[in-house]
């Protein structure tokens, strides 16, 4: 996807209040695992989601991961915004086609290790990927036992399609990401985006998978 196109994207939704509404999304969104320690968001764009994680399991760590470094930086300024601790926060340089290959920003690069993430966040950054079932199967792997995949996917109604289609994102069928996800050992369920979220409601629907 062509970045400056991306780029103004993300600043219409701003400006929109897209953000303010997938962070009341997150607010409300029922999760059974409160026990959660770390939190990896994946193409993690300005932060949105994964700092609203933040906010809501006070004792969590957040590792914020995306191909762009300016929007890593972008992640730090916005924490800061948000009264978050800059030592509950860390960015790393990633390629949604290899979740768990990290270049932290300054730092080395890891492999992050199998089971050893509570929560992953991922913002309809899969269909970047070059092998999206291979994708969906790597973050699943990063998940410990009773863990959680939020994915606020790109929806199938005309909106949904039509963003998919203008932004080139090729958004993997529902039904075909849900039987990845079921097939790796997941609970999951549908989160619809009522009209309460609105802009985001028009684009979005939620998937949680939690990991038996």
């Amino acid at each position: 996807m062509n970045f400056n196109l991306y780029n103004s994207y993300s600043l219409a939704m701003n400006l929109l209040g897209f953000d303010r509404q997938i962070s009341h999304f997150i607010d409300d969104l029922v999760l059974d695992h409160q026990d959660i320690e770390n939190i990896l968001d994946v193409g993690c764009g300005t932060g949105v989601m994964g700092l609203q994680l933040l906010q809501r399991f006070s004792a969590a760590t957040l590792l914020a991961t995306d191909i762009q470094e300016r929007f890593l930086q972008g992640v730090l300024s916005n924490s800061e915004k948000m009264g978050i601790g800059l030592e509950r926060v860390s960015v790393g340089l990633s390629d949604i086609s290899n979740p768990s290959g990290v270049t932290f920003v300054p730092g080395d690069s890891v492999t992050l290790e199998k089971e050893s993430v509570d929560l992953i966040s991922v913002g309809a950054v899969i269909g970047y990927s070059k092998d999206q079932g291979g994708t969906i199967k790597a973050l699943l792997h990063l998940i410990k036992p009773g863990g959680v995949l939020i994915n606020l996917e790109m929806n199938e109604r005309v909106m949904g399609r039509w963003t998919s289609t203008r932004y080139e994102y090729d958004v993997m069928p529902l039904k075909e990401m849900e039987a990845i996800m079921v097939g790796e050992g997941c609970r999951v369920s549908k989160q619809p985006l009522s009209l309460k979220y609105f802009p985001a409601s028009a684009t979005r629907i939620g998937l949680l998978a939690v990991k038996k």
